[in-house]
C-alpha cells in the first residue's frame, strides 16, 4: 500500500508478527503468576502468626500483628518476582533484533 520498507507478508516479519503477539500474554501470565507466589509467601506468614499469637482474633487483645514481616515479604516478592517479566519485555526486542535482524524486530513490536 505505501512504499515502505516493513512489508508484513515478508516470511521473518510475519513469523515474528505472530511472536509478538504472543508477548503480551507471556508477560501477563509470568506477572499472575508472581502474585500468586507472593500472595502464598503472605498467607503463610499470616497463618504462622495466627499460630504463634492465638489472641490476634481476639477483638480486646492488645497483641499485635507482626506488619512489618508483612510489608517485607510483599515488597522482597515483588522486587525479586517482577525480574523475569520486565527481563522479558526489555530484552525481547534486542535479542531479536541481534539474532535475526531488522524485519524480526518489526515484526516483534
Amino acid at each position: 500500500i505505501y512504499n515502505s520498507p516493513a512489508e508484513i507478508l515478508e516470511p521473518m516479519t510475519f513469523a515474528f508478527m505472530l511472536i509478538g503477539s504472543s508477548l503480551p500474554y507471556w508477560f501477563s501470565a509470568m506477572t499472575m503468576k508472581s502474585v500468586g507466589l507472593a500472595a502464598m509467601k503472605m498467607i503463610k506468614e499470616v497463618q504462622n502468626q495466627f499460630d504463634a499469637k492465638p489472641n490476634l482474633l481476639n477483638p480486646n487483645s492488645k497483641e499485635l500483628p507482626d506488619y512489618a514481616k508483612c510489608v517485607e515479604i510483599s515488597t522482597k516478592a515483588s522486587l525479586n518476582e517482577m525480574i523475569a517479566p520486565g527481563a522479558l519485555v526489555i530484552l525481547a526486542p534486542l535479542i531479536t533484533g541481534t539474532l535475526f535482524g531488522v524485519y524480526a524486530v518489526y515484526g516483534l513490536l
